[in-house]
Parts: C-alpha cells; sequence; structure tokens
C-alpha cells in the first residue's frame, strides 16, 4: 500500500497551478465585466453559494477515490430536509428532526451500498437508478409542494454570519472539508481509501475488508449529504423535492477539474475546494452578466466535459 508520502503527491502539484491560474483567469476576466462582481459582497454570496454543493463534493471525493460514485448524493439531501420539515410539522422538536434527518440520509446511504456491494451493481448504473427512486419518492411524499417550516433553533446554520462576515454555511463546508482531508492524509483509514481505489485485490488479500469499507463509505457520504440538505432546509425554510436538481453535474464537474481520477486511486480534498470555486465563480460571473439559463447550461456542459476529457489522461483503475 502506498505511503503517506507518496499519497500526499497524488495529485499532480501542475493541476493545483493549472487550478489557481483558471481561477485567477476567471476573476480578471467577470471583474472586467460587472462592476458587481470583484466586491466584498459578492465574494460572500459566492461563498454562501458554493457552500451546500461543496460539502456534496466532498463525499463524492471520497467516494471516487474509493473507486466508486454516488450521483444520488444531491437526491439524498433534498430527502434529507424533506424528512426534517415533516417531522417539525408534525409537533417534533427540532433536535430530534434534526436526528431523522441525519437518520434518513444513512438509511438511504445503507440502501445505495447494500446495491452496489452486495449486488455488485455498477455505482453509477445503481446511483442513477436510487437518484430517480429518491427524487420520485419525494414528489410523490409532498405532492410536489415545498413542505414549509417556522423558525428552527439551527436556522444560524444556513443564515447565519460569523468572523470578517463570512457565512456560517461556508465555515461549515471549510470545517467538513479540513476534517476529511486530515482522515484521507493522517489516518488509517485514508489509507485504506486511496488503496482500494488504486486497486482492491491487494487489499483484501492483506485482510482489509473491502467491501465494508466501501458500504461504510457510501453511508456516512450520504450522512454528509443529508447534513447539506439540513442547512439547505435552514437558508430557506422551505423543503422541496427539487432541491439540487442538477447540482450533480456542477459537483462531479468540480471534483473531476480538481484532479480526483473518475477511476479511483488519486484525488485531493484541496483540488475539490479550487474547482468547486471555479464552478462558483463562473456560475455566479454569467448570472452577472445576465446570460440566458440555456447558455448557462451550455457553458456547465461544456465544463463537464472539459473535466472528463482531463480525467481520461490520468491513470487510475476502473471500479473492481
Amino acid at each position: 500500500m502506498e505511503s503517506i508520502k507518496q499519497r500526499l503527491k497524488l495529485i499532480d502539484s501542475w493541476t493545483l497551478i493549472g487550478l489557481v491560474a483558471t481561477l485567477f483567469v476567471a476573476i480578471i476576466f467577470f471583474s472586467t465585466q460587472s462592476e458587481y462582481f470583484f466586491t466584498t459582497r459578492n465574494f460572500l454570496n459566492i461563498s454562501r453559494a458554493i457552500s451546500i454543493r461543496g460539502i456534496l463534493a466532498v463525499s463524492v471525493t471520497m467516494l471516487l477515490i474509493s473507486g466508486s460514485l454516488d450521483l444520488s448524493l444531491a437526491a439524498v439531501a433534498a430527502a434529507a430536509s424533506m424528512a426534517t420539515a415533516s417531522l417539525m410539522n408534525s409537533g417534533y422538536t427540532d433536535v430530534q428532526a434534526f436526528i431523522g434527518g441525519i437518520i434518513t440520509g444513512g438509511l438511504l446511504g445503507a440502501t445505495n451500498g447494500l446495491i452496489v456491494v452486495k449486488f455488485r451493481i455498477p455505482p453509477i448504473i445503481a446511483t442513477l437508478g436510487t437518484l430517480l427512486t429518491f427524487r420520485g419518492l419525494g414528489y410523490v411524499f409532498s405532492g410536489g409542494d415545498s413542505i414549509v417550516i417556522g423558525a428552527q433553533t439551527w436556522a444560524y446554520l444556513g443564515r447565519g454570519t460569523s468572523i470578517f462576515n463570512l457565512p456560517v454555511s461556508f465555515i461549515v463546508f471549510m470545517s467538513v472539508l479540513i476534517f476529511f482531508w486530515a482522515v484521507l492524509n493522517f489516518s488509517v483509514v485514508g489509507n485504506y481509501i486511496y488503496s482500494i481505489g488504486s486497486d482492491p485485490d491487494p487489499c483484501r488479500y492483506v485482510g482489509i475488508n473491502v467491501d465494508r469499507i466501501r458500504f461504510s463509505l457510501f453511508v456516512f457520504s450520504a450522512i454528509i449529504a443529508a447534513f447539506a440538505g439540513l442547512i439547505l432546509l435552514s437558508q430557506g425554510g422551505t423543503a422541496q423535492p427539487r432541491a439540487l436538481q442538477g447540482a450533480e453535474l456542477d459537483i462531479i464537474a468540480a471534483v473531476l477539474l480538481g484532479g480526483v481520477n473518475l477511476r479511483g486511486g488519486k484525488g485531493s480534498l484541496v483540488g475539490t475546494f479550487l474547482g468547486m470555486c471555479i464552478i462558483g465563480v463562473i456560475n455566479n460571473g454569467t448570472i452577472l452578466l445576465n446570460v440566458p439559463a440555456y447558455w448557462q447550461m451550455v457553458f456547465r456542459g461544456t465544463i463537464l466535459i472539459i473535466a472528463v476529457t482531463l480525467d481520461s489522461f490520468r491513470k487510475g483503475g476502473g471500479y473492481r
């Protein structure tokens, strides 16, 4: 198995330099096109906008590094927010509803893990199916309507601000990212995740329970997604079955741009963060420039194609 020092080198320094340069160019471009872009207020808006997707990107990064993928995490976040809102409106306390939302995410993650690990269904197929299933059940449960909630004790997670007026949601995102960056790079579990993604067969040979780790990753990734969904709920005060619909594309594009290998074994949360910043700047800039929605879709699709193309030049193992 690869050492920590070897693993820290898995993301090419040139990739990081390229990401920083791309982010810098994007900021310069939009700054010259809109007087409202390069302002403190707008950068705070960007930080708030990327927070939820950024937390989801942390989950996607860990799964991809392990050689798996979960396309349903945005749907899990939406489902968790709806479950929490329903519990709150049914008379449960805020804490009970919060825990209920987290449990909902864990159960949905366990469903994905069971399908992928036990039934050996390819992750992209399995989670594409559960994405549609979770979304559909959300519409059935709510009748397609939003679930409105009153004030909640943890509203500050989505609406509050902290030091330097930074959104609390962004601070939460950075805290989640730093914690799991440390897990990936300085723990035995992180070593297992990278090793399993590189080649699971030697891991099985030395006694590592590959299936258990992969199943656990699906569960914990869904719990993180559920937490993101609860922050989203606290931001708007409503739970919607269509919440974060289409966010999967931005998240995967950001993760792949950040240098995570689609075939597993390589990547860094630092790269994911930079990739998410690039996506956030582009999304914000196109809105400020009043770019039509259909052209924004074209840009996002192009970014995803570029991200996948870059990934195709990186070596890595497929799902095994």
